[in-house]
């Protein structure tokens, strides 16, 4: 009987294969686990060696993402070449293009804008060429971990704390100075649970950070879960769809996360909605967004804080002060101003002419061609415009970017017209 390569491997469904292939697709679906758990896990597996006395700076974390990377490009490489890549490997293309002119015209290399289409795109290719099974398998696996750490940070916070030693590791590689973070436990500055911070009420204590190691890449992880499964959710068995309401729910009470909070329901409603909404409609929501955001500041004064106002108001000064040569040369300086606004992130690492290749990726990378697609579009345009009004960097973080464009990747190379994405595999894993 012939070895078939199972759906996902290639476009279109099964076919023989030699087992010189069978054995190439095989290693590609578990080179594929591992590249991606190691992407969402790397962070706090350098956290327990640095508390454990392994020296840490930012050059260990900068290698680990490099060959991350490396490894994914490699895999997707092992997978042998598709139609569908013509889209992210053009991607990559114009952005090296794009980082070698704005570094002659800086002086200095600008390289983070290539950094953050390199993750989208290397693992979007990635997830290309694997079946769903291997899918479901990375998603349970970080699913699990993240909820079995974040009990126990929950349960026994000093033991947590003692283990992972966040303060210590983030300042080591990211420069912060010590005294930004709770010196008495060890945590993140971010989670501090202040009076006038939204709150649920229900858990007390610092925000939770599970192996995240700080509260933004937690809120981010809970959001892709979801998007995960509003995309599969027909095929996934009980246990998983407990596991991830579980994780989801438990990650948005501890720590409070607004954004994960705020798209919830839309994701929810969105399952029924989105696959009626007209195709590519979504490269309209950044400038309905923007558009609104400029309405709210002509009636209501300009103003920085933790709120929704605050948060909005920082992305609107922020872009109103960007200068001609910010937009068509980017500008590296202002990287370290922008974490708390997105589009002007996006605008000072790409250049506009990076942001506009940015919002044409986020709109085609997924033919709507089914209802499973139809809603990882929309849901992971939402997440992400929705996050660029407030945050910089959290949705190019390799911690859960890896695993929302894995995602993502598959997705789009996923055959049918119906809920179900693949049909050559059984319900239960």
């Amino acid at each position: 009987m012939a070895t078939t390569i199972p759906c996902g491997i290639g476009r279109g469904g099964a076919w023989p294969a030699s087992p010189r292939q069978a054995a190439a697709g095989a290693a590609v679906q578990r080179l594929a686990i591992v590249t991606v758990v190691a992407g969402v896990m790397y962070n706090a597996l350098l956290a327990i060696l640095a508390a454990h006395g392994v020296a840490m700076n930012v050059t260990v974390v900068i290698a680990c993402e490099i060959l991350i990377l490396l490894t994914a490009l490699g895999a997707s490489a092992m997978g042998g070449a598709r139609r569908s890549d013509a889209l992210p490997l053009g991607y990559i293309y114009f952005s090296a293009t794009l980082t070698l002119v704005m570094s002659l015209a800086q002086t200095r290399l600008a390289i983070d804008g290539l950094r953050n289409v390199l993750i989208i795109a290397g693992f979007t290719l990635l997830g290309g060429r694997v079946n769903e099974r291997t899918v479901r398998t990375v998603f349970t696996v970080c699913s699990a971990v993240m909820l079995l750490v974040l009990i126990w940070e929950i349960s026994a916070l000093e033991s947590y704390a003692a283990t992972f030693r966040p303060a210590d590791y983030l300042a080591a590689t990211r420069g912060y100075a010590v005294q930004e973070f709770y010196e008495d436990v060890g945590l993140s500055i971010g989670t501090i649970a202040y009076s006038s911070r939204f709150s649920f009420g229900i858990f007390t204590g610092p925000r939770t950070s599970s192996i995240m190691l700080e509260q933004v890449g937690i809120n981010c992880f809970a959001i892709t879960l979801m998007i995960y499964s509003s995309s599969l959710w027909s095929r996934l068995s009980i246990m998983e769809k407990i596991l991830l309401a579980s994780t989801i729910v438990l990650i948005i009470l501890s720590n409070n996360a607004r954004m994960a909070s705020l798209i919830l329901p839309v994701i929810i409603i969105g399952y029924f909605v989105f696959p009626r909404l007209p195709r590519y409609l979504n490269l309209a929501i950044p400038v309905v967004l923007l558009a609104a955001m400029l309405l709210v500041f002509q009636f209501h004064p300009v103003r920085i804080g933790d709120d929704l106002i605050g948060r909005l108001g920082v992305t609107y000064k922020f872009l109103s002060r960007l200068t001609p040569q910010d937009l068509l040369a980017g500008n590296p300086r202002l990287l370290t101003r922008a974490f708390d606004t997105g589009y002007g992130y996006t605008i000072a690492a790409n250049t506009i002419f990076g942001a506009f290749a940015y919002w044409t990726y986020l709109t085609f990378v997924v033919p709507q061609d089914s209802a499973a697609k139809r809603r990882t579009a929309w849901s992971m345009n939402t997440y992400i415009y929705l996050w660029l009004m407030v945050g910089g960097t959290a949705s190019f973080s390799m911690k859960t970017a890896s695993l929302l464009w894995f995602l993502v990747g598959f997705i789009r190379v996923s055959p049918g017209d119906s809920d179900d994405v693949h049909r050559v595999l059984p319900k239960r894993l």
